[in-house]
């Protein structure tokens, strides 16, 4: 079942590289959202001029493309523990959502990476409308995994970074959460949310995953905790949030459909039935219960965890090879071959 599984998504995989993954750099996924975000902007009275973060904020998903909106966000700050002097990599950024609102609710610094352009400099530029808030989120366009990208990185690594619903639509997962331990600081720490496979997908939930979805990197949990501990990642916990988000994804749908006078003046009649179809889908994928998803969160290993690692293999194989002395009056113990020969016994017993 788990060879099933996998081959499963290495054909997702490859079948993406030809077929879907210019639907993410092209912005056919996403780019409605910057249409629509500065007409609703615009319908509020605010095309122009300074912007509050609640102004954004209030537009739900069109400002936070994750589930649970800010609540996410909020969970995830307090799991990191972020403060004023906390810096974050917040990666597949989007149009910037979660980097303004961390940055905004914590005091945090925050750089944000986007793939896309066009969500990249709309990220940007809504956020210099934000008084006092673009010296602290900053955002770049590029490729996550790219080595050759450069990144305005604190001395010693970000103390954190989140991702929420990004690697699931990455051809190469593990080469973004490679790059993230690289960006990390000794002992940082991340939280990460997406989707995960409960069980084995209908051939048609497949299809959907791939074609409407744009989701090759959808594995089981324990396959993503193993990718990450490949990485070199530790102190991983897993928490299933299937339950929650088929309940979130379904009022999404429920409650778009209702809003289709509205949706259709604001926006144009194609790009309602697009999303309304796009919702229904992807609550339905939920409520397969094949389909779930996790919040993983866990460290980068510290220097000196590691020193103490090593100390601890190296100690688990040193012999004392001269005697040790315990008594003033001169008496010794071990030393030699006995001493080698009880240390192996010992390690032995252990094992």
């Amino acid at each position: 079942r788990c060879n099933a599984i996998y081959a499963m998504r290495r054909a997702f995989s490859s079948a993406l590289s030809r077929d879907g993954a210019s639907a993410l750099t092209s912005g056919r996924m996403y780019n409605w959202r910057v249409r629509a975000v500065y007409s609703a902007l615009d319908k509020a009275g605010k095309a122009d001029g300074p912007l509050c973060a609640e102004d954004l904020y209030s537009l739900g998903h069109l400002d936070q493309y994750h589930y649970g909106g800010t609540d996410a966000c909020d969970e995830a700050a307090a799991l990191l523990g972020l403060d004023s002097g906390s810096t974050v990599l917040d990666i597949g950024s989007g149009i910037g959502g979660t980097s303004r609102y961390l940055a905004a609710t914590t005091g945090c610094r925050v750089v944000g990476v986007e793939l896309q352009p066009d969500l990249c400099e709309a990220a940007a530029a809504l956020t210099a409308r934000i008084p006092g808030l673009s010296d602290r989120v900053l955002f770049v366009q590029g490729d996550a995994a790219d080595p050759n990208l450069t990144l305005p990185t604190p001395a010693g690594g970000f103390d954190h970074a989140v991702s929420h619903l990004v690697n699931l639509h990455l051809p190469d997962r593990g080469a973004v959460l490679a790059a993230a331990h690289e960006s990390l600081c000794e002992g940082g720490t991340f939280v990460i949310e997406d989707f995960v496979l409960v069980a084995r997908p209908t051939e048609a939930e497949a299809r959907t995953l791939l074609d409407l979805v744009k989701a090759p990197s959808v594995t089981s949990i324990d396959g993503y905790v193993s990718e990450l501990e490949g990485c070199g990642f530790v102190d991983i916990q897993a928490t299933e949030l299937s339950v929650p988000w088929t309940v979130w994804c379904r009022a999404r749908s429920d409650e778009y459909s209702l809003t289709e006078a509205e949706a259709v003046a604001l926006h144009g009649r194609e790009v309602f039935e697009t999303r309304q179809h796009f919702y229904v889908q992807v609550a339905n994928l939920f409520a397969g219960g094949r389909i779930g998803g996790v919040r993983l969160s866990g460290r980068k290993p510290g220097g000196h965890e590691r020193s103490l690692h090593r100390g601890r293999r190296a100690q688990a194989l040193k012999a004392r090879t001269a005697p040790v002395r315990i008594l003033e009056s001169g008496a010794s113990f071990g030393g030699g071959d006995a001493a080698a020969a009880a240390v192996s016994t010992a390690a032995a017993t252990a094992a």
